[in-house]
């Protein structure tokens, strides 16, 4: 039999074991414990803002957040890249809604049904975009129109106001007609110092968005429901006609403009309207980029006089999230998701360059005063059908760049060129790609 001396040196040394054990398993299992969601994004205004939010939500949830950015002009590539070779580097993807479609058709983005109720999609204009079918795929958190951005301090002149009204028979007021729009360029129009409208027409999908813009504005439509081209219309001439005629009262240089170029004129105080989105406002808006800040407002795309109360498609453009079919632990990810999109994360976000996709947000009190223009970008969500510049099917890109931007184009560049003739060829084109897609039996 050991002695009691024995015994209790024993005792002693298997309470030190347990003692280091319990030490060790205390330092490791936090360590392996937790969970990481791995994010990719481009580089621009609106992630820089969303970013603003990851610290505050890894404190919250006890979640780590990886973040990795790739310049815009390499992104969807490097993605498909990822996606096609299986790497799943990536859980959350940060992309644009005209890129959702092939990567979810693809199997390579999941479904985020069980994410509506608690996101509150029915918050969130343009949201019938980010379903394919039947399952939603993205939940959008920055969302835009198109529209005309002007100058308030021109339009709010009393002397500039005078002369409009004296020359034009009624009041200076941001465009709300067609008519109204090609006036007050016309009056504006005072080169080189200053132009009446900018606007982008290098050979491009943005040339084309100016075609699009008013073919909408008439009533038309790119596709009709048995998915034919319909874009070669009566209100697809007069719209290309008008495109063409507003290009008099833009800079010459406009011909080579694309959306950056004309930001830099219309922020540099260069011209009393653009035809752009709305993140050009954040440009305006911005010291380091702007001549003009505080200076600018918006409003959505005018109309003919017919059409004005009526509730038509407008060129809308979003980026939202969504969840790698790979990612290795969704909840977290949806965890994320769910933080990001939510009201008081995107209206905090705001103020560091975006423009929010909630009604909720873009009517906070709080955000309107520091960006005022909102109110009016909220007034046209709510009075049009966000609509992509590109058609959500496997064959909307081809449509627009290959055969309805070479239209575009040509009727800009050659003044001989007859409008119905050069949108038939297009039409007739596009008919060709649907038929090869399986549209028509």
């Amino acid at each position: 039999m050991k002695s009691p001396s024995a015994i209790r040196s024993r005792l002693t040394l298997v309470a030190l074991a347990v003692a280091v054990l319990l030490m060790l398993t205390l330092t490791v299992i936090p360590a392996t414990a937790t969970t990481k969601v791995t994010l990719v994004s481009e580089y621009g205004t609106h992630t820089e803002a969303w970013k603003t939010e990851m610290d505050a939500f890894e404190k919250q949830s006890g979640i780590d957040l990886e973040l990795t950015q790739i310049p815009y002009a390499n992104y969807f590539d490097q993605l498909t890249l990822n996606f096609t070779g299986n790497v799943g580097n990536y859980d959350v993807v940060y992309i644009s809604g005209l890129w959702y479609p092939a990567f979810a058709n693809a199997g390579y983005i999941a479904p985020l049904d069980d994410l509506s109720d608690s996101i509150n999609v029915s918050d969130i204009p343009g949201i019938e975009n980010a379903y394919q079918k039947g399952k939603l795929y993205i939940i959008p958190y920055m969302n835009e129109l198109g529209g005309i951005v002007y100058r308030k301090d021109l339009f709010d002149d009393p002397d500039e106001k005078a002369a409009f009204k004296k020359k034009y028979g009624y009041e200076l007021q941001p465009p709300r007609t067609l008519k109204q729009y090609q006036d007050i360029a016309e009056f504006f129009n005072r080169p080189p110092k200053l132009y009446g409208v900018t606007l982008m027409g290098r050979r491009s999908i943005f040339l084309a968005t100016h075609f699009m813009n008013r073919l909408w504005a008439h009533g038309g439509q790119l596709l009709d429901s048995n998915m034919r081209p319909a874009f070669n219309s009566p209100a697809g001439v007069q719209a290309l006609k008008e495109a063409r005629e507003m290009f008099k009262y833009a800079n010459p240089a406009a011909k080579n403009y694309d959306f950056q170029e004309a930001v830099t004129e219309f922020t540099m105080g260069r011209s009393a309207m653009a035809e752009l989105w709305t993140t050009s406002l954040l440009y305006a808006d911005d010291p380091a980029k702007s001549k003009i800040v505080g200076k600018a407002s918006f409003v959505g795309f005018p109309r003919p006089d017919e059409n004005l109360g009526k509730k038509l498609p407008m060129l809308y453009i979003s980026w939202g999230f969504a969840i790698a079919q790979s990612a290795k632990d969704k909840d977290a990810a949806k965890e994320w998701v769910k933080y990001v999109t939510s009201k008081d994360a995107e209206v905090r976000a705001a103020v560091h360059g975006n423009i929010p996709a909630r009604y909720s947000s873009l009517g906070d009190p709080k955000l309107q005063a520091k960006f005022p223009w909102l109110k009016a970008f909220k007034e046209a969500m709510e009075q049009g059908i966000p609509t992509p510049m590109v058609p959500l099917i496997p064959e909307g890109s081809a449509l627009v760049n290959q055969y309805l931007v070479p239209a575009v184009a040509t009727f800009m560049t050659d003044a001989n060129a007859d409008a119905k003739k050069v949108l038939d060829e297009a039409a007739n084109g596009v008919t060709e790609l649907m038929r090869a897609g399986g549209y028509y039996k």
